[in-house]
């Protein structure tokens, strides 16, 4: 039996930044990504190339947000990969992508209905804008 996604994610201590997983295969669009976040006072707690390694670390590195790429490395595609890490532990994911052709916006609707889709390049204000929404930091 699988346990029940959580609604939110887990709290941190006071003061504590949320913990923020880079799904990304193009490793200068993850440093980009990575700067973008720690811009805005998040940490960043893991880098990883594919969908299985990011299911893995969301939950081994007890990330509170998953920025996620559509086509990553491996067999897994992103979308695969956020439905399964919301599945699991109910983490939200932003999907960050070159891909926001009206077919896949409207696949992403029906796997992760509500989840933020930003293209490439992303800005820190559209980034700011899209954690805000989804982490409730209003």
């Amino acid at each position: 039996m699988t346990p029940a996604p959580q609604s939110t994610p887990p709290a941190r201590k006071s003061g504590e930044a949320p913990r923020v997983l880079i799904a990304e295969d193009e490793l200068l669009v993850a440093w980009q990504l990575e700067a973008l976040v720690r811009d805005q006072k998040l940490q960043v707690c893991g880098l990883v190339p594919d969908g299985q390694g990011a299911i893995e670390q969301a939950g081994d590195l007890d990330a509170d947000l998953v920025l996620m790429d559509i086509r990553l490395a491996g067999r897994m595609d992103g979308i695969e990969a956020a439905r399964r890490i919301r599945e699991n532990r109910g983490t939200p994911v932003i999907f960050i992508t070159a891909y926001g052709d009206p077919t896949t916006r409207a696949h992403i609707e029906r796997v992760m209905p509500g989840a933020p889709v930003l293209a490439k390049p992303v800005t820190g204000a559209q980034l700011r804008e899209a954690i805000a929404e989804v982490l409730n930091l209003n």
